[in-house]
Formats: C-alpha cells, structure tokens, sequence
C-alpha cells in the first residue's frame, strides 16, 4: 500500500505547477523564415549577378568586323553611329566584334565618323579614293564618283580592310551617310594573331587620336 499523500502547511494537497507558456508562434499561425545571408554579400553598386548569369556564359565575340562609312559634309553627328547600330543589329552582328572603321582619309575627322568611333570603341582608318577606286563593289555609284572620285566609299573601305573576305551587311544608307561591314577571311592554322584586336579599346571608351 502507498501511504497518504503530503499535505501542505494548510493540511491540504499541493497544487499542481501550471505548465510553462509556449514560447513559439501558435500552432495555427504563419510565421514565415527569415532568408539566410549570402555567404558572400555583392559589393556596393554591384548588380550581385555573376559575370555572364545572364547569358549562356560563352565568351565576347574576336574583334574582326570591319565597318566602312561614306559621309557627306551635312551628315548629322549622330547620323553615322545611328545607322551603323542599326545596321549591327538587323543582321544580329554584335558591336563588339567591329575592330575598326573605315573611310576615305579626307573624312576621317568628320564629326559623325569620330562619334560613331567612340560609341564603338574602335580607330579610325583612312585610304585615298584611288584605292577605294581599285576594289570590286556590288553597288557602286555614278553620284559617289563624280563627288570624291570613287565610286564606292562604305564597300569599298570595308573590304579594303577584310583582307579575302566578304561583305555581310552592303551597302546601307540614311540622308547623308552610307556604312557598309565586311568580315576578313577566316585565317589558317598556322596564322599569326592580329596584334591589332589587343590594342583596341572597349565600346564606349575614347578611340584613339
């Protein structure tokens, strides 16, 4: 047999002690967690994307694009850099593959051409219109000659640059201007690297001279 109960100093059992307060939420409610911190926050001004998270991570195009460009003496100083962005990107040419731009030598300080060097990056480069004379063009112009003595500025500039290649965009034109964008031959095995696709400067940045 068990023996009485222990009474208290009233002679009476004691209470039982109330169980202790849940310290969580209820059991019904919501309480949503808390996002862990990244274990290596983004720097101040950064996006916080990796480099290439937004595309399929394959590397910048090589800088082989030769864009040629007749202007006249009223072309606009946005005319140019307009019409060969637009250019770029109906045939889906990226701005980063242009190495260079391409004129007739009196038109290489031109206000557009210059402007249109910087929006890409890229130098720009000058030959007479004796030598734009010498190259074969799709579409030469009977106006183009009698005005610099060429029948050909865009084309013939851009292939000029392209040793052995091809035109992938011809000739387009605006108000007062032409561009045109060549593509060189693609080089052998046992080519040489183009020294020159290491010294030109990032789109956006000041071309030189």
């Amino acid at each position: 047999m068990t023996g009485p109960a222990p009474v208290g100093a009233a002679g009476r059992p004691p209470a039982a002690e109330p169980p202790a307060p849940p310290t969580g939420p209820p059991a019904d409610s919501y309480a949503p967690a808390r996002p862990a911190a990244p274990a290596h926050p983004p720097a101040p001004g950064s996006t916080g994307r990796a480099p290439g998270a937004d595309g399929p991570g394959a590397p910048p195009p090589a800088r082989v694009l030769v864009v040629g460009v007749g202007a006249g003496r009223t072309a606009g100083e946005q005319e140019v850099s307009a019409l060969v962005l637009a250019a770029l990107a109906e045939t889906g040419l990226s701005p980063h593959a242009v190495a260079r731009i391409s004129t007739l030598e009196s038109r290489t300080e031109h206000p557009a051409i210059r402007r249109a060097a910087r929006v890409l990056g890229v130098p720009v480069v000058g030959h007479s219109a004796a030598e734009l004379a010498a190259v074969r063009v799709p579409h030469p112009s009977r106006t183009a000659e009698l005005a610099v003595g060429t029948p050909s500025v865009a084309e013939a500039a851009a292939l000029l640059d392209a040793p052995g290649g091809e035109l992938v965009v011809p000739k387009r034109k605006s108000a007062a201007a032409t561009v045109a964008v060549a593509r060189p031959a693609a080089p052998g095995p046992d080519a040489a690297p183009d020294l020159d696709a290491a010294e030109v400067p990032a789109p956006g940045s000041r071309a030189p001279g």
